[in-house]
């Protein structure tokens, strides 16, 4: 558990700083010498696109010293996420897209019509040549494949990254002890929202966090037993996880909480990041979210209560002992490069991204430039002014990440925060449930991608708010394999027997 803390210089051992693998730092004498590594005469222009979840990059020294580097004109597209999708939707289109551009979901049926058109560069022959890309493992370079070639790249993450944030203040004023069953959270969300656990007077509190479309509480249809998009049945076949008994009775749980004011009731028109901010204002008490939230939560929650207290939690246990979080695939959106941007200007973008991925790279996405944002004590600490790097977006100049299992982990935090959230990656990585055909799409999810989006997502947030009749699932159910799901279940049926049989006839 973790108090809130406030501060701006943050003290870091170097031998802390696993995901740099040292400590060596660029500063800002060496723009020169770096400047070697770019090519041509006169810079290239290098649009790159990408979602921004903070605040926007200024172009300070960071900025400057990346452009030196690599002569180039940086032009960083970060769009802030909630209007991403629309955004980006808008650039592919467009005769003159990015130079490169981030795709944020992984499969999807657009960008799946969008490769199979010619739209990007295929990279497999280029790859090799960039040492900090070959470290991220083979698996997450498997699972971007489309039809066994490489469009994307991968920008990797942990296979499991949630877990559960929730007031430990609120839960000691109300008597509460820490949850680990659905039935105590539904406890605890229910008195969050009644009984005043901030103490002052007000019904200003809910339980569980969420957002539009049931956001950040899709985690919890893992303790039903119901499956990752996909689910293996007894028999070896594949049934949509969607239209499964565990999922509706993950719906019909979450309808009666919400019935009984256990979900902030304005869940429903919440983007991620008013989510993010209702939860920092004292406003709701639990949140499943990546645990990388867990130290900038901490951190301004003590703007407004400074006796507030955070807990992480593993996931919730269901009726039947089921628990667990999705496992996804190894990486959090890919970066595209389109084929109308000529092949020099690809490789200039892809040694661009192979930087940001190795330790130099990754050191000033963290840090910035000694000097300036930082300077290394006399016992080899880092001394971090947070506060200008914060103010000037500088990580916000990185779209890539180089791998690690603890990437999750807030290097700017105070070392008690850090160890907490190494714990619980530690304690999550086991726990993920995974799709079993996570990097397919049959034709019929390429033809009629829609029903797999918003169709679903505004359906299953009406009937928990109660605005569909209690007996309306079988009907939606059938209406969902008539427009297409059948198709869809019948065809990666076909697809999976087919893998299944090419593993057995190669073990043979």
């Amino acid at each position: 558990m973790m108090k809130a803390v406030r501060g701006c210089w943050i003290w870091l051992l170097c031998a802390g700083l696993l995901i740099t693998g040292g400590c060596s730092s660029p500063e800002l004498g060496d723009r020169k010498h770096a400047a070697a590594s770019g090519s041509g005469d006169s810079p290239m222009n290098i649009r790159f696109m990408y979602p921004l979840y903070g605040k926007e990059p200024r172009k300070t020294e960071v900025w400057e010293w990346i452009e030196e580097k690599f002569n180039i004109t940086y032009e960083p597209m970060a769009i802030p996420i909630n209007s991403y999708l629309n955004r980006l939707k808008a650039a592919v289109a467009s005769p003159n897209p990015p130079d490169a551009l981030v795709w944020t979901s992984f499969p999807q049926a657009d960008l799946f019509h969008l490769i199979q058109s010619g739209m990007f560069h295929q990279l497999d022959d280029l790859l090799p040549q960039y040492a900090n890309l070959g470290e991220i493992p083979r698996e997450i370079w498997n699972n971007v494949k489309v039809d066994g070639k490489i469009y994307g790249v991968p920008r990797p993450r942990a296979l499991v990254d949630q877990a559960v944030i929730i007031r430990k203040d609120w839960l000691d004023a109300l008597g509460l002890p820490l949850p680990e069953t659905l039935e105590d959270y539904r406890r605890a969300a229910i008195m969050f929202t009644h009984n005043d656990p901030d103490g002052n007077g007000k019904a200003d509190t809910y339980g569980f966090a969420a957002g539009e479309g049931l956001d950040f509480l899709h985690e919890l249809k893992y303790a039903f037993g119901a499956g990752n998009g996909w689910t293996e049945q007894p028999d070896g076949s594949l049934l949509a996880s969607i239209i499964s008994s565990e999922h509706e009775a993950y719906l019909r749980w979450l309808r009666e909480l919400y019935a009984n004011g256990g979900i902030d009731p304005s869940f429903a028109v919440l983007q991620p990041t008013e989510v993010w901010e209702r939860f920092k204002e004292g406003k709701t008490g639990i949140i499943i979210t990546e645990i990388s939230n867990y130290a900038h939560f901490i951190e301004e929650l003590s703007v407004s209560d400074p006796d507030s207290e955070l807990m992480l939690l593993g996931p919730p246990v269901g009726p039947d002992g089921h628990a667990g979080f999705q496992q996804k695939i190894g990486f959090y959106g890919a970066i595209f490069i389109p084929k109308v941007v000529p092949m020099e200007k690809a490789e200039r973008i892809l040694s661009f991204i192979d930087w940001q991925a190795g330790e130099e790279g990754t050191h000033m996405k963290l840090y910035g430039l000694e000097g300036i944002h930082h300077r290394i004590g006399d016992n080899g600490d880092v001394i971090f002014d947070r506060a200008r790097f914060r103010e000037e977006g500088i990580n916000w100049l990185f779209a890539m990440n180089k791998y690690s299992p603890y990437l999750y982990v807030s290097y700017d935090a105070p070392p008690d925060v850090q160890a907490e959230q190494r714990r619980m990656l530690d304690l999550v990585k086991d726990k993920g449930v995974a799709n079993p055909v996570e990097r397919y799409l049959s034709d019929a999810q390429l033809d009629i991608g829609s029903i797999y989006k918003k169709t679903i997502r505004n359906f299953q947030s009406e009937f928990v708010r109660g605005e569909q009749p209690d007996d309306v699932l079988d009907a939606w159910r059938s209406e969902w394999l008539m427009r297409g799901g059948q198709q869809a279940t019948d065809e990666l049926n076909a697809l999976y027997k087919a893998d299944r049989s090419k593993e057995e006839g190669a073990h043979e």
